[in-house]
């Protein structure tokens, strides 16, 4: 029964995130619905926050950690600042530790996740519903009795996706010391897994989605509009909308700072942070220069970190593409196909990466000629490992392009040209920014997935995410500070190219 203080901790950690998630998330959801119907300047700032929470989704784990860490953790600059509750040593880390850290970090992830979904599914519904149910129940009573119900399909499924990742992901948990089964299983039973924590640490993600795709289908087809009564028509008031317009870009504004700006601001302020003795008493110091100084060396320090995660990110991602792209093309006009791909994509995505690194490490034991040399001595296990969640980025992203594609076009292509033909004549060109931001959400998932990564990374092998997950564990100081600040900014860069095909591609479907 050791199994059971682990299963209780998760459930823990699993609620404690989908509270923060949701509450969070469904208010920043509204706020940008909100802001992006009243038009004008509000849109802009409705496209910054929607802009903000894809990055915030796109940045790995460990990276998330890693700020986190740095703005409140035991070494974290605002914990080192408070130098009267310092004087006494460095036994007190303060209260960013345990379910508390842990939750914090996984329920401001989910918070961005289920902001998208909350905004994409109110967008979803019909306008004509909207402008009906503003005029017979009000703005308050039409967004709660309305929108939100039609709505609550993406909503369920963001936290859902936040509660497996929850139950699935070590990077956290193990960092902090919280050791839910997906921690039990990296620390205990990667090496000899029993059936129990296979279960409990795979089986049951894959049943909770499961079972949601099945409850969405059913709501799927109860997606009607529905009809509200028309005889208390009640006329726009202007002052109140821009009172709610207000109110709105106050949300947005708030949780954009609090889910990617504060975080974000901690690595730098911890970069060119320092403690420092000072009659006796720890008094923290920041210096712009040595900032400078700092971030100026890292390249240098962490050159070996840099070159292979951009060596193993550009291989997944190349490796990504070429498998995703045949699927997406293929299912394209084939529903149960794509049915089909949609729900082993979304499997593959739920493997704990612990798991993945051992089934890569088994295969590779295999009596087979060759196999121990490339195992040893080359990035194959590693690449195949993480491509099991790289290649379902890159088909969901393909898939979103083969959407926009009008079905005439596909119709006349196959007329003029084989598969293979239209797939490179016609579809490439047009698939362009599909393509490059396949390979890149791959590249990014590569870059930043830790628990598939350290079980099978050749000797001599170091990325930015192993680095700094094994350096996080004695707490965040600058270096650790440097080095991710650096991955930061091409994340950073890569999810503001993301945040724009997303944009743009809700814009077209539209």
């Amino acid at each position: 029964m050791a199994w059971i203080q682990p299963l209780f901790l998760t459930f823990q950690l699993v609620v404690f995130a989908l509270s923060l998630a949701g509450t969070l998330g469904v208010a920043g959801g509204w706020a940008a619905s909100k802001l992006r119907a009243a038009g004008s300047v509000w849109s802009l700032v409705a496209a910054g926050f929607l802009a903000t929470m894809v990055v915030a989704v796109a940045m790995p784990m460990i990276l998330q950690a890693a700020a986190w860490e740095a703005t409140a953790g035991k070494f974290g600059w605002m914990i080192m600042t408070q130098t009267g509750a310092r004087a006494e040593g460095l036994s007190d880390y303060g209260f960013f530790r345990g379910l508390i850290a842990c939750g914090w970090i996984h329920g401001l992830l989910g918070a961005a996740l289920v902001a998208l979904a909350t905004w994409y599914g109110l967008e979803r519904v019909p306008i004509q519903v909207r402008q009906k149910a503003r005029m017979d129940l009000g703005w308050v009573s039409a967004w709660w009795r309305v929108q939100l119900p039609l709505a609550s399909p993406w909503v369920i499924s963001s936290l859902v996706a936040t509660a497996v990742l929850a139950m699935t992901e070590m990077t956290v948990v193990d960092l902090y010391g919280f050791r839910t089964m997906a921690d039990e299983f990296y620390l205990f039973y990667a090496v000899d897994p029993s059936l129990l924590s296979v279960f409990l640490v795979c089986v049951l993600p894959l049943m909770a989605m499961a079972m949601l795709m099945t409850w969405l289908l059913v709501q799927r087809r109860k997606f009607v509009p529905i009809n509200v009564d028309a005889g208390t028509s009640q006329p726009d008031d202007q002052q109140a909308q821009k009172k709610f317009c207000c109110l709105a870009a106050t949300v947005a504004i708030l949780l954009g700072f609090l889910i990617l700006f504060v975080p974000l601001g901690g690595l730098f302020v911890k970069v060119g942070h320092d403690v420092e003795v000072v009659q006796g008493t720890l008094v923290g110091t920041w210096s712009f220069s040595r900032t400078v100084q700092r971030l100026w060396e890292a390249p240098m320090v962490f050159a070996a970190e840099y070159r292979w995660t951009g060596i193993i990110a550009v291989s997944v991602a190349l490796s990504a593409v070429l498998i995703a792209w045949p699927l997406a093309a293929t299912s394209r006009q084939r529903r149960r196909l794509e049915a089909g791909l949609d729900l082993f994509t979304i499997g593959l995505v739920l493997l704990p990466g612990p798991l993945v690194g051992l089934m890569v490490v088994r295969l590779f034991q295999l009596p087979v000629p060759g196999l121990s040399t490339l195992y040893q001595q080359t990035l194959v296990p590693t690449v195949i490992a993480l491509l099991f969640r790289a290649v379902p980025a890159a088909y969901w992203v393909l898939r979103a392009g083969y959407r926009g594609l009008d079905n005439q076009l596909i119709d006349l292509a196959q007329l003029d040209h084989s598969w293979i033909r239209r797939v490179w004549t016609i579809d490439r060109p047009i698939l362009q920014g599909s393509l490059w931001g396949a390979g890149i959400a791959a590249a990014i998932i590569a870059s930043g997935d830790v628990p598939a990564t350290l079980p099978v990374v050749p000797p001599g092998v170091t990325t930015v995410g192993t680095r700094l997950f094994g350096l996080l564990h004695s707490g965040a100081r600058y270096q650790e500070a440097a080095l991710a600040i650096w991955y930061l900014a091409v994340v950073l860069v890569i999810s503001w190219f993301l945040a724009r095909r997303f944009l743009a591609f809700h814009v077209k479907v539209n």
